[in-house]
């Protein structure tokens, strides 16, 4: 399978805000033809991409590794339920919500480059309805993740014997 978009490895490449910018300016493949920025994927796909672009990052790929315990299967298992729009917080394994916040925060030099590396990937892969879409579906994972986290675990009943006068 080849992917018709290739990543330059630029830690500085952010995505823009002007939707008309990427329709006056279409992304060009390797092999010089238009690339469509509508393109439909499905989220296994979406996934999957993300994952080899993840991998083609000498940083993120060696976090990625690191987070993961060498289990690329398990990264590609988290990116595919991180990337689908429906996916709920209870879904969300421990390396889920780890890549999550290097997703969304931008704290620490991973999560420099990530952010914006995901966001310009999404943006070429998705264009950019789509891409702000998906982006604004990760970005209210994390407060959601807090607040489950905040609110203590409901109360079970207590196995002690009951006191009861006879």
């Amino acid at each position: 399978m080849t992917i018709p978009v290739r990543m330059e490895v630029q830690a500085n490449s952010r995505p823009t805000q002007s939707p008309s910018l990427y329709q006056a300016l279409p992304l060009r493949t390797t092999i010089g033809r238009t690339f469509e920025t509508s393109v439909h994927l499905s989220t296994a796909d979406l996934a999957f991409r993300i994952f080899a672009t993840f991998r083609a990052h000498p940083h993120i790929n060696n976090v990625l590794t690191h987070i993961s315990r060498s289990n690329w299967t398990q990264v590609e298992r988290a990116l595919n339920v991180i990337l689908d729009p429906t996916a709920t917080t209870d879904e969300l394994s421990p390396l889920a919500h780890n890549i999550i916040d290097l997703m969304c925060a931008e704290r620490g030099i991973t999560g420099k480059i990530l952010k914006p590396y995901f966001h310009a990937a999404l943006h070429r892969l998705l264009g950019s309805v789509e891409a702000e879409r998906l982006i604004r579906h990760i970005e209210a994972l994390p407060p959601e993740l807090e607040r489950k986290a905040e609110q203590p675990a409901p109360a079970t009943a207590s196995c002690a014997p009951s006191k009861e006068t006879a």
